[in-house]
């Protein structure tokens, strides 16, 4: 599991969190938040109602034997009861409903920042720990914004009246029964330290399992073709017993708390009602035999709210162990991209001027460990551009660059006079088309596989994206056309067809740079020959960087530039390097023979 960047610390605290999502989520629906008051309000009054009315009717009915009126009473007490429910039950909607609401604000704000976060964060970091903060961890806060923090609020109100209750009663019984909230509080910071930590371990072991998942589901058919499901099976448990160890663990706590709150519940009535019947219910204390059932009886309703608080309380653990990982995630710095550019208009392709130009470029994923050192290249208009070299020369990794998936940290680099980290992406499309070695398909229909649901997109574009390459016909044969669905559990395409798609998702913007990445690797020679002709057609009247690891995979380039090592150590016309020694003929001398390179 990656381990979060050290300076996310201190810049978000779950507090924070809290504060900003649902205080916003409030602001914005006020009028149900001011209703929620007003409810809270009047449950808190329906809460006392019964212990009040049950001491009128012992000492003004019962204790006094008199039966007129003793009907209303009770008709009042039942009423009071019901009052308090329904008031509860429109309580618990609207505290849903607030809370889903500030669940979607949290939710979109972790997917915006998720999307500002640098292309670094994704490669080091493992797609099921990603998951797991979105899934698992908010699912923990899910019960803190519905119900944890409101129904804390309301419950704290509770006891304010009923302590002012019970105070109003009996001043001395009060204060006895208030004599065990030390006690409450010293139990409550225990179970608190012990039970965070355990609710930790929880989220941390989720997040393995869900790493473990995302990667055995993505090797699947790698696994089942060397027949690794029992080994598999062996692997997963490690992470289920760390997850059970923990998960039992935090069970312990939340089991002992509610317990606990029971028994100091019980002597608390006892230790009262003892007292009451000791000292006497008139004499020393001033209280009467309805005063001092009264008195039991809210003593009851403290201690539910106390216990409700206990519960919630759990609820806060569990939701602060996830607001923590949250936190981590939303505390990452974003990609630095420095001051934006967009683009206007693009300016006419000049034949005198490069189109591309890579001037002193140097970059490292990890510091001390360069990939790229001081690498320089420049393309003019309607090129055809190779970049070979063996695996792990930094061929990729450039034509990342270029592509404005990562800043530079040395050098610049400039498509059209434009820095492409710093463009729009949508600018960035209109300027660049990528064609990557590993192809992804998306749920859902063709058209938007082509088009990456930008709605900007006409459909006469895409139609002539996929006639350009070679691949409306296909299209055109599937069930629904472009509306036919792509994806998992649905239609697909040959490996063939995909990297056709791939290039008509490329150019359906009619950029004028193509950028490809080992754009025929594992097709057969037929389907490479059809890829080809797809290539040339797209490209035309494009100015084309194709990166490869066999000079075979070149297509119809004006110019070869040889990387090892970070290095462009040649460079070339093909017909040139061939007649020259150097690392294209070595290259091209071992191609004949039938080695390969890209060990």
């Amino acid at each position: 599991m990656s381990k979060p960047d050290a300076r996310s610390d201190s810049a978000v605290k779950p507090l924070a969190i809290v504060r900003d999502v649902l205080g916003g989520t409030l602001r914005r629906l006020w009028p149900l938040a001011a209703l929620l008051a007003l409810t809270t309000i009047g449950a808190m009054a329906a809460e006392l109602a019964p212990p009040l009315l049950l001491r009128r009717i012992l000492d003004e009915h019962l204790g006094a034997g008199l039966a007129q009126g003793l009907m209303r009473l009770a008709i009042l007490y039942v009423g009071a009861l019901l009052l308090s429910s329904t008031l509860g039950f429109a309580q618990t909607m609207m505290t849903t409903y607030i809370g889903q609401n500030a669940l979607f604000s949290l939710r979109l704000r972790m997917a915006a920042h998720l999307a500002r976060l640098p292309m670094r964060y994704h490669n080091t970091t493992p797609v099921g720990e990603t998951m797991s903060r979105l899934t698992a961890d908010v699912e923990a806060v899910d019960a803190l914004f519905s119900a944890g923090l409101i129904n804390a609020a309301t419950d704290l109100l509770k006891i304010a009246g009923i302590v002012a209750a019970m105070y109003a009663i009996s001043p001395l019984l009060c204060g006895v029964a208030l004599a065990v909230t030390p006690v409450v509080f010293v139990l409550a910071e225990f179970f608190r330290r012990r039970t965070f930590g355990a609710q930790v371990g929880v989220r941390r072991s989720v997040g393995e399992i869900n790493t473990f998942l995302q990667e055995t589901f993505a090797g699947v058919r790698t696994l089942k073709a060397y027949g690794q499901e029992e080994w598999i099976k062996d692997r997963f448990q490690i992470p289920l017993a760390s997850n059970l160890k923990a998960e039992n663990h935090a069970a312990v706590y939340v089991a002992y708390l509610p317990c606990v709150m029971q028994l100091v519940r019980a002597i608390t009535i006892a230790l009262v009602v003892w007292l009451g019947g000791r000292m006497g219910v008139t004499a020393r204390l001033g209280v009467t035999v309805g005063g001092l059932a009264a008195m039991a009886d809210l003593i009851g309703r403290l201690f539910g709210p106390v216990e409700a608080l206990s519960q919630e309380f759990q609820t806060v653990q569990q939701a602060m162990a996830g607001l923590w990982r949250i936190a981590e995630l939303l505390g990452m710095p974003p990609e630095d991209r420095g001051q934006a550019q967009g683009i206007e208009r693009l300016p006419a392709p000049d034949p005198a001027h490069p189109f591309v130009t890579v001037q002193g470029l140097s970059f490292d994923y990890n510091p001390g460990a360069p990939v790229l050192r001081d690498v320089s290249l420049a393309v003019r208009p309607g090129r055809k551009v190779a970049i070979v070299g063996r695996t792990g020369a930094g061929k990729t990794t450039l034509i990342n660059l270029i592509a404005g998936l990562y800043r530079p940290e040395a050098g610049q680099i400039a498509i059209a006079g434009y820095a492409p980290h710093r463009l729009d992406p949508s600018d960035r499309r209109r300027l660049i088309g990528i064609v990557p070695q590993n192809v992804q398909l998306f749920e859902g229909t063709v058209l938007e596989n082509i088009t990456l649901r930008d709605e900007t997109i006409p459909l006469e574009a895409v139609i002539g994206a996929a006639q350009t390459v070679g691949l409306h016909e296909a299209i055109e044969a599937l069930p629904d056309g472009y509306g036919s669905r792509l994806g998992e559990g649905n239609g697909s395409l040959s490996y063939g067809q995909t990297q056709l798609l791939a290039l008509a998702r490329a150019i359906v913007t009619d950029p004028p740079l193509l950028l490809l990445d080992e754009p025929t690797s594992g097709l057969d020679a037929v389907t490479e020959r059809a890829v080809y002709d797809a290539f040339r057609a797209a490209g035309r009247s494009r100015t084309i960087l194709t990166i490869s690891h066999r000079l075979s995979g070149v297509i119809d380039a004006d110019q070869v530039h040889i990387m090892a090592n970070g290095q462009i150590v040649q460079s070339g016309a093909p017909g040139e390097l061939a007649g020259q020694r150097g690392w294209y003929s070595v290259f091209k001398q071992l191609e004949d023979l039938g080695w390969q390179t890209t060990a």
